[in-house]
């Protein structure tokens, strides 16, 4: 009500100075003069108090100021009455009333609010006009009188209808008010959560990580052919128990990498290259289930994002793997004008109809297979994330105790072969194995390999295989002074291993340290049990591969001589 106050001070201005040209000739100038002056002083007292408000301490001592204000200002244009109309001159009579109506509606609209407020504006315009239709009853002309007494009755109804809906409106703003803060608590607690829960799962994770990459080393270490039979089969079991934990771990560090919304990355890329990465790390273990694993159409080139597109192909087929005991899987590549599509096919125990809507929930594990293997429920949620990201969509047919078919279509384009003829084959596809050869036997060393560990088992556990592998090992000191002073010792360096949380400085430090040193950008992998989202796209900024621990230490031995 006071911001209307404060908007219609205006008009409340001019309104007065209008009726100059309107009453000057057929008023007496003395009335006129006497209303005019005390109008002026009605419309500056009024503004006055309504600056006043501002500085008024209590909210009822503000609503009578506000009410005083509204209500000099109409008792003016009451008054009027006596000034500017003759009681048997239907024009002048009229013309006022239409001035009176007009002050009426308008203020009705902004005072109905409160009924004080309302009658404290009303009353000084309508009581003064019951005065002179009384004092001049005889002369007043009765229609326009009567007319005038229904606009004051239909006025009165509608702010009654303003009101209430006035009330509902602000009823209304407050419960939307209180959901808003609300809703904002709920999602500040939200993320608070999540902060907390990204930060415990980092930690936990990197603390669980750490000894599991030295567990890891030592096993690969472990020859079990000098094993007896039985401590062979014991040693199998527990190697086994350790591939489930090492896959675990990847299935969290997958959802990791989709929570920190990394960006596709398309280049060109041969399909052979997918191809060779899955038959090396699923060959061994369908073999051992005597499942036969099969790939078709992989003779093609794509432009897209190979990454995701084996890491697609990864878990469905970790799925496929896991959920078929006997037969065969096949997966098979298929170009379109649409882009590429792939699909993963068994002959396992199949999904049940009714599980179907719910396999891409995280965490989900259908009880019709539950009991065949272990894990977190989250491979094919990992890909319907994954084939989002992409833009594409996949689908599936299953029948149980038949197998089932996961169709993925993306819009990744397949490349003309024309168009892909400047592509570099891939390194696995220029060997005869698929794999990075090393040097034989009795060859000089391997490399000057630059370490950088603060576990002191896991340390070791490098130190003794990558000696026994053939390279020149040169353990980097961590600790800043020590490190400035072993670099006067240290020769170049052909690659170097490090890991990332090292103390005060991280392993990004001391890699860009070394590569100043030496004047040359050394090839470099972080292994590092560091699952922060924030530092996903950290190591590639700096040009440094990653690899998160628990892997096992052929594979980044591989990954070691590749680049070197």
């Amino acid at each position: 009500m006071l911001d209307y106050s404060k908007t219609s001070t205006i008009a409340t201005v001019l309104a007065p100075i209008l009726c100059i040209p309107l009453y000057w000739d057929d008023t007496a100038p003395l009335p006129f003069a006497a209303w005019f002056a005390a109008m002026t002083v009605a419309v500056i007292t009024r503004y006055v108090l309504l600056r006043a408000i501002r500085a008024l301490p209590h909210p009822a001592q503000d609503g009578r100021v506000l009410n005083l204000a509204i209500g000099l200002v109409t008792l003016m244009w009451g008054l009027g009455w006596f000034v500017f109309v003759q009681p048997s001159d239907m024009v002048s009579y009229l013309l006022y009333q239409i001035i009176s109506l007009t002050v009426l509606f308008v203020g009705m609209v902004g005072y109905c609010v409160n009924w004080k407020t309302f009658f404290a504006f009303v009353l000084p315009l309508k009581v003064p006009e019951l005065v002179f239709i009384t004092a001049h009853f005889s002369e007043v002309v009765w229609p326009i009188a009567l007319g005038s007494m229904v606009a004051f009755y239909l006025a009165l109804k509608m702010a009654f209808i303003f009101s209430k809906s006035w009330e509902k409106s602000f009823a209304l703003r407050l419960k939307n008010d209180a959901l808003i803060a609300q809703l904002t608590e709920e999602k500040n607690a939200s993320m608070a959560a999540n902060l907390a829960k990204s930060e415990f799962i980092a930690t936990a994770s990197h603390d669980l990580r750490q000894p599991m990459q030295s567990i890891n080393i030592f096993v690969d270490m472990i020859d079990n052919r000098q094993l007896s039979e039985s401590d062979g089969a014991i040693f199998n079991r527990m190697r086994k128990s350790i591939t489930v934990l090492n896959r675990m771990f990847n299935t969290l560090l997958d959802i990791s990498k989709l929570d920190a919304h990394l960006a596709v990355r398309e280049r060109a890329f041969h399909l052979v290259e997918i191809v060779h990465s899955l038959e090396d790390s699923f060959s061994d273990l369908c073999a051992e289930k005597k499942i036969k694993l099969s790939f078709r159409g992989v003779k093609q080139q794509v432009q897209g994002d190979a990454h995701l597109v084996e890491q697609i192909l990864r878990n469905l087929l970790a799925n496929a793997i896991q959920y078929t005991d006997q037969g065969h899987i096949e997966v098979a590549f298929e170009a379109s004008t649409d882009g590429l599509s792939f699909s993963v096919k068994d002959t396992g125990c199949g999904i049940p109809e009714a599980d179907l809507p719910l396999i891409y929930n995280e965490f989900f594990r259908s009880d019709h297979s539950r009991a065949q293997c272990d894990g977190l429920g989250l491979g094919l949620a990992i890909v319907n994330r994954i084939v989002k990201k992409i833009n594409g969509h996949c689908h599936v047919q299953s029948e149980v105790g038949q197998g089932s078919v996961f169709t993925v279509h993306t819009r990744f384009a397949v490349l003309p072969a024309q168009a892909a003829t400047h592509l570099q084959p891939p390194l696995a596809s220029r060997e005869a194995d698929g794999r990075v050869p090393h040097p034989r036997d009795g060859q000089a060393s391997k490399g000057h390999l630059g370490i950088l560990e603060n576990d002191e088992a896991l340390l070791q556990a490098y130190l003794q295989y990558f000696t026994q592998a053939g390279y020149t090992i040169h353990i980097v000191p961590y600790e800043e002074t020590a490190f400035h002073a072993c670099l006067a010792s240290l020769p170049p360096l052909d690659f170097i291993l490090s890991d990332f949380r090292l103390g005060p400085k991280d392993g990004l430090y001391f890699i860009q340290q070394l590569r100043e040193e030496f004047n040359q950008d050394i090839p470099a992998c972080i292994v590092t049990a560091d699952t922060s989202p924030q530092h996903l796209d950290l190591f590639s900024q700096h040009n440094i591969d990653v690899m998160y621990k628990p892997i096992d230490i052929h594979t980044i031995e591989k990954f070691i001589a590749a680049h070197m």
